[in-house]
């Protein structure tokens, strides 16, 4: 048997580096396959140990991510932040992020939950607003980092994309805790405003998925490759019986 092989150079000058790049990209898709499975272990791990109380929240940051925490105090509804762009249930709407004054004058922010976009004025929904001391069962989240595509804060025009305590700080000018924020959660289940988390975990992990999308495409440019030049006669296999 004889193979026969003449590459073009335009179409293969194209095609080597696109090869490379594709499995590169399958390969990255792997690792934060690996990543985001260790994420999720993590977060179901802390979630399902028992509550912390305060004082053992801000003994220990980062250990306590993920865990659940309870804390009791008021509301600072006045400096309340809404962050745009949230959807439950395919509707859209805000968070509603608000500091939170403890007992012993500590100030954190609670993520209270989601609004519909006709509920964000707290004019509309006084009922929300809450004078009294609340007690909340919360995660504890560390400060949100702002996605590829998600714009900047814009404080002075009200645009809140992402969850940053040091920024509502200086906005506000208070001194909440900003090395974590609690995320409220809806511990009986029923159905208020601001629609509290449900802890459920809810971190998309499709990147096996990807991964074989970017191996597929790899393999499938060179079959076209093969293929492309196996009709143009660059590419022939022959028995050596029949060859002169």
């Amino acid at each position: 048997m004889k193979i026969y092989f003449k590459p073009s150079f335009g179409l293969t000058v194209c095609t080597i580096p696109s090869f490379i790049i594709l499995l590169l990209l399958g390969s990255w898709q792997i690792q934060r396959l690996s990543w985001k499975s260790d994420l999720i272990s993590n977060y179901n791990i802390n979630f399902g140990k028992n509550p912390i109380s305060v004082e053992e929240l801000f003994q220990n940051n980062e250990e306590n991510k993920y865990r659940r925490v309870t804390i009791k105090g008021k509301y600072d509804h006045e400096n309340e932040i809404q962050i745009i762009g949230k959807t439950y249930e395919g509707n859209a709407g805000y968070h509603i992020v608000t500091p939170f004054l403890l007992k012993n004058d500590d100030i954190l922010y609670v993520n209270r939950g989601w609004v519909p976009k006709k509920y964000v004025d707290r004019d509309k929904r006084k009922f929300t607003l809450f004078k009294g001391d609340t007690n909340i069962i919360g995660l504890v989240r560390l400060p949100q980092k702002k996605g590829y595509f998600v714009p900047e804060n814009e404080p002075d025009n009200g645009f809140w994309f992402t969850i940053i305590p040091d920024e509502f700080n200086s906005h506000l000018g208070i001194s909440a805790n900003s090395n974590y924020y609690i995320v409220e959660l809806n511990i009986d289940g029923k159905l208020k405003l601001p629609m509290p988390a449900n802890g459920k975990i809810q971190i998309p992990n499709n990147h096996l998925q990807y991964a074989i999308t970017w191996y597929s495409l790899a393999i499938g440019l060179l079959l076209v490759y093969i293929a492309w030049h196996h009709q143009n006669g660059y590419f022939r296999i022959k028995n050596s019986s029949n060859l002169n």
